[in-house]
């Protein structure tokens, strides 16, 4: 058998960029030497390492803590103009509202569960619709101190508008589409054609989780598949469709408009939809189950609190570029996404509410970044030795350099460094560490001899 061998001074292997990321579905031993097994904390975009995706206080919540969070967008045709009131459910669901001099109490709207909220225009004024699975529907009309209850209302775990009737997806057995009265989203009687009423759907997709009002439709995503409601105004007109089964149970809180597709994670993995099929997007990352996911769309970006290690609470954001293919991933503990205007934002595993920014911390405090290589033998399986490793880095890192086992640690500076391990072993580990804000990692380069 032929050997490989290497010139006496070593041959010089390069990383020259970190844009290929990392991929999870394989091996560590199979993959490229510029591929990372594990990383976090990162952005590769660039193809240095940078500083990724974190949480930071922001101005609109300073330091409090919450459920959820939500925009309401009103004209105002006294004054003219739209108002924009950033809202929040505290942790024990009380509703507030920032009506221009600081959040004031919703009069005494609370939610036994986390609400979600919806604007619709009831008899000619701009309204804001809240409800939970728990509770009754509240109307807000945006200028009294107080909102209405509509005791009538069924407990909405999810709602859309569509061609100005509300459909919505209820608490309990779940096997059923309701919907409002045509042009009164609080009318939700069903004793006759004229008003409200439901559909219900009854076979192995299972359960009904979320209703989406996309290209003209509301689909029903359900526990094992989706099906397309057509609704216009006439309730005699409606019909069901069943599109899709699979074979992994979708979390419905992953399930998010994202411009001309619909996003979602499922047991399986993660899936677009475009109206008609559904397919596997970013395989390179391994989710574990993630009954509490959370997904919101910005900026042509879906961003997804999940869990890719035992499951439980959420315990990684990745956000996904929806046009190139590219992500990132930060390791930190999310248990909701939410979308205010262009800006996201995250209630965290202790309620507190922030703003996801690429600051590479949580609240101050630096998260861990790393990067870190598959098993390398360079292509023979003899004892070689790690003569010397470059690095370049604008800020404070660590590399540790692992040989059969046996590890390493270098401090690096900003500036090029060198370093000379002299580690022998058949396979190797390199593992690029920072907490410093602001780090950039540049070309990983090495020499190996023998073999």
């Amino acid at each position: 058998m032929n050997r490989v061998k290497f010139p006496r001074e070593g041959a010089r292997r390069t990383v020259r960029t970190f844009a290929a990321n990392a991929d999870m579905r394989f091996d560590e031993a199979v993959l490229a030497e510029s591929t990372a097994a594990k990383i976090s904390g990162f952005d590769v975009n660039s193809g240095a390492l940078t500083d990724g995706y974190g949480v930071e206080e922001s101005e609109e919540f300073g330091n409090r803590t919450g459920r959820t969070v939500w925009q309401f967008i009103r004209y105002d045709r006294e004054a003219g103009e739209y108002k924009t009131h950033n809202m929040f459910c505290d942790v024990n669901g009380y509703v507030h509202v920032d009506l221009g001099n600081g959040f004031e109490s919703l009069g005494t709207v609370n939610f036994a569960d986390v609400p979600s909220a919806v604007k619709y225009r009831l008899y000619g004024e701009d309204s804001l619709i809240m409800t939970s699975g728990k509770d009754r529907m509240f109307v807000w009309d945006g200028v009294s101190d107080y909102a209405e209850r509509v005791l009538r209302s069924p407990y909405i775990t999810s709602m859309t508008m569509h061609y100005e009737r509300m459909f919505a997806t209820t608490a309990g057995e779940s096997n059923a589409v309701y919907f409002s009265d045509d042009l009164d989203p609080t009318n939700w009687n069903d004793s006759s054609l004229t008003e409200g009423g439901y559909i219900m759907l009854l076979d192995e997709r299972g359960k009904l989780l979320k209703v989406v009002d996309f290209l003209n439709y509301v689909y029903i995503f359900r526990e094992y598949g989706i099906s397309r409601l057509t609704a216009y105004a006439d309730q005699t007109e409606f019909g069901v469709v069943n599109l899709y089964v699979g074979g992994g149970r979708i979390y419905e809180g992953s399930v998010c408009p994202c411009g001309d597709t619909v996003m979602m994670l499922a047991s399986d993995g993660l899936y677009s939809f475009d109206g008609y099929d559904v397919t596997r997007r970013l395989k390179a990352v391994r989710f574990a189950p993630s009954p509490n996911a959370s997904g919101v769309f910005s900026d042509g970006k879906y961003y997804l609190a999940a869990n890719t290690t035992e499951g439980g609470e959420n315990d990684t954001l990745v956000v996904y570029d929806m046009a190139g293919g590219t992500f990132s991933l930060s390791r930190l503990n999310i248990k909701r996404l939410c979308k205010l205007g262009s800006e996201v934002f995250a209630i965290m595993s202790d309620n507190r509410i922030g703003k996801v920014t690429k600051c590479a911390a949580v609240f101050g405090t630096p998260l861990e970044k790393y990067w870190e290589s598959g098993e390398l033998d360079f292509s023979t399986p003899s004892v070689k030795t790690l003569g010397s490793v470059s690095v370049r880095s604008d800020g404070n890192a660590s590399l540790t350099v692992t040989a059969d086992g046996k590890s390493r640690t270098f401090g690096l500076k900003s500036g090029m460094n060198m370093i000379k391990p002299m580690l022998g072993g058949r396979t190797f580990k390199f593992r690029i560490e920072s907490t410093e804000p602001g780090a950039r990692i540049r070309r990983l380069s090495y020499r190996v001899r023998g073999g």
